[in-house]
């Protein structure tokens, strides 16, 4: 704009010296001087309008000038101009043919014809780039010719020129512009490459190699410039299959360069097979002139090296290992590896797709591969959890301390190796020393796993709820974060963990078999029960000892009929299975055919606590006081225990093994009386009905009891069949059926003792 706006000055002193002549000579009479007052009018309105930037009503108003006044150089300056500022770059150049045509000003003229060439040059240079990104490279030439003709003192019209006949494999043409560019610029290494392609393509290696040895020796090349000329020399090299002269020119990168590494490999191969293997696709440089100074000054790029022998074996594995094909990714794995042992990545690939498929010995051979080409601290700790997993504990422990000694490795995975040493307490010292300002919420989900491996239930339930707050916990860590607050004794914040993943799985973000989320709303039930209710009848051969009321009364021979009911609260909740619940009991005989007391005469009750100390055991420890009409008040301790297999519903399938066991011992402290219970209850549990909530249960059973109050007969115990229907109920959305009804009947041979353990019994439950 800044030279349009000189040219634009330049037309103003033309004119005026025109208007200052015309005013100094005598008015001049006809149609001539009319004419020319015309034209300068035309060409005053036309320059005006120029320097307002209406070119194309510029261009108009000169064009009538010219027409007018056809000898006048400067009004054919004007209409170039005004055409060129237009975009009419073809009128320009015949109107500024027509100035040159007349007398004038030459420097103007000149001038004129400089825009008019940089302004095709432009246009053509950029129709060029235009032509390459779309493919066309046909196009590209025939545009980059137009430019250098129009700017043949442009350089880097003639680099890109020369990179578009390389893809056209127009090599002569290419050595012929490359050169002429290496004269205009004798220093830079850009030609000198580009050129050493270009005889490479008329088969003259020596001289191809002479161009990229002056371009590597050129003085003043910063590391970025020097980086792209040795994977170009190295390409060329692998080209002409001199393997070693690739690796002699790639020594100067990084080990851990990524685009050297593909050609590293193909060099090493290249020496192993001399004779052999996949010939190397050379492939021409790009030039890129987008930051150059008056594009005189391009950027070499090295090409793409060609894929590494099993790339494509490599690119299945990733994309099975994506898709969860784990067989597959290993099958493939197993082909990369074989074409390119020395490509570290398919190893480490290798390694996790046979993690994935459990093939942890193929898994550690894969990881001595990847450390056998540069041992890293990572890898040495993925080692050493698959070593530790096959059973190699002293070789897991050895890597684990050199992964340690390394001191690479994020805090997180060196506490889970110390955690895996046994060294907890050093683990938790690790990760309690790891500044804020380094925990992500992501990596707050890697310390919460490590937490719940190391124990510590309660760092684990905070790094989760700070994953959570932070957005980094994925619907599959719902359950885990569940786990860690239940863990923790935070009864609600586990619940809304767990109603989240039903949540989750029910709109299919998450994937769940029925029976773990049926599990998992049992375990919602358990958390937030927080009071219930038990009440049985039991009609048997005498009283005897009741399974939580202790003895009862009743005669040992004769039919009774009793019936009890309880209720308890917990007040501090679940506290992960280690809770406490207060209760209040009764119990009554119903009808006793031995003449025993029967109605409130017979009743007993009880208040007190009952506390279950083990989390992972169904141990329970109780202290009641007991009461009745006709019983002496005392202190009733107890202690039971119950295990079963199958007991609760199962949604998967239509029938299983169930096993009821439970025992008790207890002891009245002031009466000095002992009473001891244990029962056995084998059989297959089957579903009937169409919803799958009632169970029918047939089984055998075996008992034994002890009441040292007895005066003979102290123990009693029986062997027989059974059959068990019970019916569940009260469930949501989010829990478990809460309540069931049981109803079972036994028929009980005597194996010692008198006739508690005899004859037809008959319970009917109701646990809400």
């Amino acid at each position: 704009m800044a030279q349009q706006q000189r040219n634009a000055l330049a037309l103003a002193a033309v004119l005026a010296l025109a208007s200052f002549s015309a005013a100094g000579q005598p008015a001049a009479a006809g149609a001539a001087a009319r004419g020319s007052q015309a034209a300068h009018a035309a060409a005053d309105a036309g320059y005006k309008a120029y320097a307002r930037r209406d070119y194309p009503g510029a261009a108009e108003l000169a064009r009538r000038a010219t027409q007018l006044a056809p000898d006048r150089r400067d009004y054919w300056l004007l209409l170039g101009e005004s055409l060129l500022a237009s975009g009419d770059a073809a009128g320009a150049e015949q109107a500024l043919a027509r100035a040159g045509q007349v007398a004038g000003d030459d420097a103007a003229l000149g001038r004129a014809r400089a825009d008019l060439a940089r302004t095709r040059a432009q246009a053509a240079g950029a129709a060029m780039y235009q032509a390459l990104q779309a493919g066309d490279v046909k196009g590209a030439i025939a545009q980059g010719t137009d430019a250098v003709r129009w700017a043949p003192e442009n350089a880097g019209y003639r680099l890109v020129l020369v990179h578009a006949l390389l893809r056209d494999r127009r090599f002569a043409d290419a050595e012929r512009v490359s050169s002429e560019t290496i004269a205009l610029l004798p220093d830079s290494a850009a030609p000198l490459a580009l050129r050493a392609y270009a005889r490479q393509g008329l088969n003259r290696p020596a001289e191809a190699g002479a161009d990229l040895d002056r371009a590597l020796q050129q003085r003043g090349l910063d590391a970025a410039t020097q980086r792209q000329l040795r994977l170009v020399a190295a390409d060329l090299a692998l080209a002409q299959g001199n393997g070693e002269r690739a690796l002699q020119v790639l020594a100067a990168l990084p080990a851990t360069d990524a685009d050297a590494d593909p050609r590293r490999e193909f060099a090493r191969q290249r020496i192993a097979r001399p004779a052999g293997g996949a010939a190397y696709a050379l492939n021409a440089p790009a030039i890129d002139c987008s930051k150059a100074d008056a594009s005189q000054a391009c950027t070499l790029q090295a090409a793409a090296a060609p894929p590494s022998p099993g790339f494509a074996n490599a690119t299945a594995a990733y994309r099975a290992l994506e898709q969860k094909d784990v067989q597959r990714a290993l099958e493939q794995a197993r082909l990369a590896t074989a074409a390119s042992p020395a490509q570290r990545d398919w190893q480490l690939m290798h390694m996790n797709a046979a993690l994935a498929a459990d093939a942890w010995a193929e898994a550690e051979r894969a990881a001595t591969a990847a450390l056998d080409l540069r041992p890293d601290a990572q890898t040495l700790a993925q080692r050493s959890i698959i070593r530790r997993k096959v059973g190699n504990v002293a070789g897991a422990n050895a890597d684990a301390e050199a992964a340690l000694q390394a001191g690479q490795l994020p805090a997180q995975t060196e506490a889970g190796l110390l955690a895996d040493m046994g060294r907890t307490r050093e683990a938790r010292e690790r990760l309690a020393a790891v500044p804020a300002g380094e925990v992500t919420p992501q990596n707050r989900l890697d310390l919460a796993y490590l937490s719940t491996r190391i124990g510590d239930s309660e760092a684990a339930r905070q790094a989760f709820a700070q994953a959570d707050a932070g957005g980094a916990l994925p619907p599959g860590s719902l359950l885990d974060a569940g786990y860690a607050a239940m863990k923790s004794r935070h009864d609600e914040e586990a619940v809304g963990y767990f109603r989240r993943a039903i949540d989750a799985a029910n709109g299919l973000q998450l994937r769940m078999e029925p029976q773990m989320l049926y599990d998992t709303r049992r375990t919602v039930a358990d958390l937030t029960r927080k009071w219930g209710v038990l009440a049985s009848i039991t009609m048997r051969n005498g009283g005897g000892v009741q399974p939580g009321f202790g003895v009862t009364g009743g005669t040992g021979a004769r039919r009774t009929t009793q019936a009890g009911v309880e209720g308890y609260y917990r007040p501090w909740g679940w506290r992960n299975g280690e809770f406490v619940e207060l209760f209040a009991r009764g119990f009554m005989t119903l009808d006793d055919r031995g003449g025993g007391s029967t109605g409130g005469d017979s009743f007993q009750g009880g208040v007190g606590v009952r506390w279950k100390p083990l989390t992972t055991q169904n141990l329970m420890l109780s202290l009641s006081r007991t009461f009745g009409p006709n019983v002496n008040d005392d202190w009733l301790a107890q202690i039971g225990y119950s295990y079963d297999v199958g007991n609760d519903l199962r949604v998967d399938r239509r029938d299983w093994t169930t096993m009821r066991f439970y025992g008790e011992l207890g002891r009245y402290l002031e009466n000095d009386i002992n009473y001891g219970i244990a029962s056995l209850m084998v059989g297959r549990s089957y579903l009937v009905g169409g919803d799958g909530r009632t169970v029918l249960f047939p089984h055998l059973f075996a008992g034994v009891e002890y009441d040292s109050s007895l005066a003979t007969d102290k123990t009693a115990s029986g062997v027989g069949p059974g059959v068990s229907l019970r019916r569940w109920f009260r469930e949501d959305a989010y829990t478990a059926p809460r309540s069931y009804w049981d109803v079972t009947m036994q028929y009980r041979f005597k194996i010692g003792g008198d006739d508690r353990m005899k004859g037809l019994y008959i319970n009917g439950l109701l646990n809400y």
